[in-house]
């Protein structure tokens, strides 16, 4: 093709195309998912996603440990959480979570729960581990790996006068300071 014979709008185009692209992050997921299960591709563990992996962890002893202490230090035994008044906090990290130093986190998750507990809030929770099996509607079951882009790694259960306080109770939460994501859910009662 001769250079001169095309339009602006043509050499344009032709210059875009020579331009690197990259595909959706969807639809990359996708191919290298489907790779995978081909066996055409392995999975390595980079750095990142070993510092992301043993910081989850180490997020995840201590809001169970935190809980622990919580739970020997307070003077109840268990926790009833009434159902009208009853909130799950699901506590969410994806790549914005960035733990802080363990020890630190350890005291700052025990404050708060104790802070939250004497203003009359009723709290319990727990960790959850970052195994996951999904299961499908026609019964086929799907393991979900660590380096899903949104993990849920715990939750709490309030008991809080509404809404609003619950939403409170979660905003004042050492999770969000290391940018996890929490979802506030009312129990239904029926």
């Amino acid at each position: 093709m001769d250079g001169e014979r095309l339009s602006d709008l043509e050499k344009r185009v032709f210059q875009d195309l020579q331009k690197e692209q990259q595909p959706p992050k969807h639809l990359e997921k996708k191919v290298v998912a489907k790779l995978m299960e081909e066996g055409q591709l392995r999975k390595t563990v980079t750095m990142k996603v070993y510092i992301k992996w043993a910081a989850s962890v180490a997020a995840g002893i201590l809001l169970f440990l935190s809980g622990t202490y919580y739970g020997k230090s307070s003077n109840i035994d268990r926790v009833e959480i009434e159902p009208d008044r009853g909130y799950m906090l699901l506590l969410h990290e994806d790549e914005r979570f960035q733990p802080g130093e363990p020890m630190t986190m350890f005291e700052e998750y025990k404050a708060w729960m104790e802070n939250t507990f004497n203003k009359g809030v009723k709290i319990t929770g727990q960790e959850l581990k970052n195994e996951a099996v999904l299961i499908n509607p026609d019964g086929r079951t799907q393991v979900l790996d660590e380096d899903v882009d949104k993990r849920t790694t715990g939750y709490f259960l309030v008991e809080a006068a509404s809404l609003d306080d619950a939403i409170q109770v979660a905003k004042e939460t050492p999770h969000v300071k290391y940018g996890g994501i929490i979802e506030v859910k009312p129990y239904m009662v029926r």
